[in-house]
This record gives structure tokens, sequence and C-alpha cells, in this order.
């Protein structure tokens, strides 16, 4: 029999949050303009994209720049978060 301080410890297994799961959460701004997550910078920060703006121009063509939650919400904001899972 071992007692709780005779019982070996295991550490939780590490993940970055980067390589976490992305939340089925989309983002709402000021302009009606869906923003999705696309996933993490290395510093951990999530990042979003608006893959149908309302005005054309802002589309683009290439590589999207990197929106982060906070650089969206300083630009775009109020955001409002919903759930992308269909009720």
């Amino acid at each position: 029999m071992s007692t709780f301080f005779q019982t070996p410890r295991t550490a939780p297994a590490v993940v970055s949050l980067h390589k976490r799961p992305l939340p089925l959460t989309e983002f709402v701004d000021r302009d009606g303009d869906v923003w999705v997550a696309t996933g993490h910078n290395p510093g951990g920060e999530l990042l979003l994209s608006c893959p149908q703006p309302s005005n054309p121009e802002d589309a683009g063509e290439g590589e999207s720049f990197a929106w982060t939650l906070g650089l969206v919400q300083a630009q775009f904001g109020p955001l409002i978060a919903r759930s992308a899972v269909a009720a």
C-alpha cells in the first residue's frame, strides 16, 4: 500500500495553444461581416479571417493578413461572438 506522498506523480501533457483545436465560434463585426478562426500565431493569439466581406473590394487575392482577435476588435469592433454550430 502506498500513501499519497509515495505515489509517483506524472505531469499533465502540455500542448501549445497554437496546436489546440479551434473553437466553433465566429465573430460578427459592427458592419455585419463574419470572422472565423483560422489558427493561432506562434505567440498563441487566435487568428481570424473574413472569408466573405460585405465590401467585395476587401476580399483581395493571395495570402491574408494575419488578423489577430485583438486587431480585429480594435479595427472593426465591437465584435459579437456566436456559436458556428447550427442549431
